[in-house]
């Protein structure tokens, strides 16, 4: 689940927008976290093996995880000040 607007949208957002939008993807992220440790933590402790249909959805859903960060890690890029850029 990417972020359903463009990393860099057409019109220039206020820093206020860009942090608000940069937290609610954070609580979205973290969301999807907490649901496949969840996931995980319940598959380790059944008895019953994993089918393939199962392990086929952990794989998309960690894959879709891994796409989400590196959107945001990317967001965070941007975000940040153009200063610290040449600081650090």
């Amino acid at each position: 689940m990417v972020p359903n607007y463009p990393l860099n949208p057409p019109d220039p957002m206020t820093a206020d927008e860009q942090w608000i939008r940069l937290c609610d993807d954070f609580v979205n992220l973290e969301a999807q976290c907490a649901v496949l440790c969840e996931l995980l933590m319940s598959i380790s402790r059944r008895d019953l093996p994993l089918d393939n249909a199962g392990k086929h959805g952990i794989d998309l859903y960690s894959n879709q995880l891994r796409e989400q960060l590196v959107a945001f890690k990317q967001q965070l890029h941007n975000a940040r000040p153009i200063e610290a850029e040449q600081t650090g």
